[in-house]
């Protein structure tokens, strides 16, 4: 009997650690430039951990292609037509389609 009692702790104990420690995602980002000119074209990556999905926005100033954009890819470019403060944010989650838990960074990008 307590050789099976002995077995449900450590049974159970073995579920906490592994299902209770999952840590959630953090989001990071890295640009190829934070100040660029006009026609450049700027490399977005992920560096985010734990995390399987990503949802980018750009808001830029009025009138500018991005601000009615969005990209879902870890990894991506965009050319910039329009000068002016740009507001990057990356939102990174733990599972696919956006779901779970979730982290965001902000970052700004100027273009001349």
């Amino acid at each position: 009997m307590e050789m099976l009692k002995n077995f449900y702790f450590i049974a159970i104990l073995g579920l906490v650690t592994f299902t209770g420690c999952k840590k959630p995602p953090v989001a990071c980002m890295e640009l190829s430039g934070t100040s660029v000119s006009i026609g450049a074209t700027v490399e977005f990556t992920s560096c985010s951990k734990k995390a399987l999905s990503y949802e980018w926005f750009i808001t830029s100033p009025a009138g500018a292609p991005e601000n009615s954009k969005g990209w879902s890819d870890e990894y991506f470019t965009n050319t910039f037509t329009v000068s002016g403060t740009y507001t990057v944010t990356l939102t990174s989650y733990e599972n696919f389609s956006f779901l779970g838990r979730s982290s965001t960074v902000v970052q700004t990008l100027k273009v001349n």
